[in-house]
C-alpha cells in the first residue's frame, strides 16, 4: 500500500512502513493473522476502532472484497491518509473509548496495537463499547510482555525505558494470561493466541 507521509510520523506509520526486512516479516505476518481470523468471522461489516492510516483495513478490504468497512480514529491527519488509502471504507472520528455508533452496527469490531496506549482503566472502557458496538465478535491485539519489550531490548531500542524496552507511548503491558483475563470479563474467548510479539484474541460477544 502506498501512502503519504503524515507531516507528523506517528508511531504507528513508522511502524508499518519499517525498512527492516526483520521488522517487515513480523509486520506482515501479523498482517496476515489478524486478517485471516476476521476473514473466518466472515463478516459483512467490520469496525477497525482505533484504525490509524489504514493499514490492516487496506488488507481486509483485500482480503474480503465487497466488505463494509468503517475505521475509526481520533487523529483527523491518520483518517485522512486512511480514507486516502482506502477509497471503498468509510472513515470517522472518534474515540475506542466512547465510539461514535449505535449499539450493535457492526458484525465483528476489530482493535489491534491501540488497547496498550491507554492509561488507568480506560481499556476497560474501550472493550465495553466495542462489546456495545458489535453484534458477534471482536477480534484484538496487543503487545505479548514481557516478550514485546524484550524483543527491543534484544535490538538495542528503548533501552532507556522502564520496563526496558518498552515503547515510549505505551501504558499497559499485559502477559497473555493477564489480557485473557482482562477480555474475559466481558467476552467469551474463542482464541487467544498470536504472532510474534503479539499477543491476538477473538472473543464473543455474550448473548449474541
Amino acid at each position: 500500500m502506498s501512502v503519504e507521509a503524515p507531516s507528523r510520523l506517528s508511531s504507528n506509520y513508522q511502524k508499518h512502513t519499517a525498512t527492516n526486512p526483520v521488522q517487515r516479516l513480523l509486520i506482515d505476518r501479523f498482517h496476515r493473522k489478524v486478517v485471516s481470523e476476521i476473514v473466518a468471522l466472515a463478516p459483512e461489516s467490520f469496525l477497525d476502532a482505533g484504525c490509524g492510516e489504514g493499514f490492516v483495513a487496506r488488507r481486509v478490504i483485500d482480503a474480503a472484497p465487497g466488505i463494509s468497512l468503517t475505521g475509526c480514529d481520533v487523529s483527523e491527519g491518520a483518517l485522512e491518509i486512511a480514507a486516502r488509502a482506502n477509497p471503498e471504507a468509510r472513515f470517522v472520528m472518534g474515540s475506542v473509548v466512547d465510539l461514535p455508533f449505535p449499539d450493535r452496527s457492526f458484525d465483528v469490531v476489530g482493535c489491534f496495537e491501540v488497547l496498550e496506549h491507554l492509561p488507568d482503566d480506560l481499556p476497560r472502557r474501550a472493550l465495553s463499547e466495542m462489546g456495545r458496538v458489535a453484534r458477534r465478535a471482536v477480534v484484538l491485539s496487543v503487545p505479548h510482555e514481557p516478550l514485546f519489550c524484550l524483543a527491543n531490548a534484544a535490538r538495542g531500542k528503548n533501552l532507556d525505558m522502564r520496563p526496558r524496552g518498552s515503547d515510549p507511548d505505551h501504558r499497559q503491558f499485559w502477559s497473555r494470561p493477564a489480557f485473557q483475563a482482562l477480555v474475559s470479563e466481558q467476552f467469551v474467548i474463542q482464541k487467544l493466541d498470536g504472532s510474534f510479539p503479539w499477543t491476538i484474541c477473538v472473543a464473543e460477544v455474550p448473548g449474541r
